[in-house]
């Protein structure tokens, strides 16, 4: 690499790296903070929030992806546009293109791991995001006992906290009720209770202290009533649902196994047919559209010094943005719906996208020249005026100014 393209990377490294961190990190806080109020309202275990934004990271960093490379690019010509080091680097021999070199070393690899991202790391990793989802719902990360209600944990058994503390994992004013199948019930009344499980979760385990068991007949008459400090408590639990198999959406769905199912199902023998398709095309599309980004950034960063725009930036990024969103929320929607072929539906709208941005970067770069141009004629000319005799040569001329 030569000493350009090593600056130009430089010059990239700390904008992009800064976008890819703050877009990632603003995404998450926002659903961070949804998510602890599911799991609360679901009273689950605070730690299954850091299991799910695990699992939400690779979607939220193929989101900031493109907008942290584009806006990398941007930020780096835009500074070395105002800087006037863009117009150093002209006047050295060094055009557009081949400042864009380097970048483009860059972006293929961008494009390798952001093709590995959609088509194999962020299936799993949405699969595993609505498993534990269903896991706290389902209550298979706890029994899920609201505070002041009573709870049929099965046909034969109630159960009734006072208070809970869902981090310590306790209780205090435990009432149960365990009936029997010939009539008989079983009151048992505590103060305290630590509450946990078995690893199956086929068992909720109470540690009771300081309460009274009353034995009751089938005839209602009271028989036995014992009082005890310290009470082990086992209840079976019922039989949890079984979160459903990863596939039944694209999203889900590796590459390969996409591609199985096209070359062996149709229209007509698969519903998921369609809804593959489009997500086939989709993860072909979102890795080249890397290759268009840097033409893009370079047509929003490079400005004049004289008049420098501060609206194209933004431009750019709305620009990106509505692309993303027209191709995702419209293009991938029609074909999954099989209302639409994909090839007009979704390559049309990033032909259009490809379109565009080659035309501003045409216009930067004429506008760019013009700029340069400009600035050559406006600069007052120099005037040699010398008060030798004619018969001084031209040379020696030359040689007096050059002293």
């Amino acid at each position: 690499m030569s000493l350009i393209d090593r600056y130009i990377l430089r010059s990239i490294a700390t904008p992009l790296i800064l976008a890819l961190i703050v877009a990632g990190m603003l995404l998450l806080i926002e659903h961070m903070l949804r998510l602890f109020d599911f799991v609360l309202a679901e009273q689950g275990p605070v730690s299954v929030v850091w299991r799910l934004l695990a699992n939400l990271v690779p979607h939220y960093f193929g989101l900031a992806l493109p907008i942290g490379a584009f806006l990398g690019i941007m930020m780096a010509f835009r500074n070395l546009s105002l800087s006037s080091e863009l117009d150093a680097l002209h006047s050295s021999g060094a055009s557009f293109n081949r400042l864009l070199r380097p970048i483009f070393g860059l972006v293929i690899l961008l494009v390798a791991f952001d093709f590995l991202l959609v088509s194999y790391i962020q299936p799993f990793a949405r699969y595993h995001y609505q498993q534990t989802r269903f896991n706290v719902t389902s209550g298979a990360l706890g029994i899920k006992i609201p505070a002041g209600e009573f709870v049929e944990i099965s046909d034969q058994m109630t159960i009734r906290l006072g208070t809970v503390n869902s981090v310590a994992r306790d209780a205090q004013d435990i009432f149960l009720e365990q009936r029997e199948l010939d009539g008989g019930k079983t009151t048992i009344t505590a103060r305290y209770g630590a509450i946990s499980t078995t690893p199956d979760l086929s068992s909720l385990l109470l540690k009771l202290q300081d309460g009274r068991q009353i034995f009751i007949t089938p005839e209602g008459d009271r028989v036995q009533t014992f009082d005890f400090d310290k009470f082990d408590l086992s209840i079976e639990l019922p039989a949890i649902g079984v979160f459903r198999e990863r596939g039944d959406n694209e999203r889900e769905a590796t590459l390969t196994e996409i591609l199985r199912l096209l070359n062996t199902q149709t229209p007509q023998s698969s519903p998921l047919y369609n809804n593959y398709r489009a997500g086939l095309h989709w993860r072909l599309i979102q890795p080249l559209s890397f290759l268009v980004l840097p033409f893009l950034a370079v047509a929003m960063g490079v400005t004049g010094r004289r008049r420098t725009s501060n609206l194209k930036p933004v431009i750019g990024l709305a620009i990106l943005i509505v692309y993303h969103e027209v191709l995702e929320e419209w293009g991938k929607t029609v074909v999954s719906q099989g209302q639409a072929s994909p090839y007009i539906s979704m390559w049309g709208v990033f032909a259009v996208f490809v379109i565009l941005s080659f035309y501003l970067y045409g216009g930067a770069i004429d506008q760019a020249r013009t700029a340069r141009l400009m600035a050559r004629r406006a600069s007052p000319a120099v005037r040699v005026v010398s008060t030798q005799p004619s018969s001084v040569t031209s040379a020696a001329v030359v040689r007096e100014v050059l002293k």
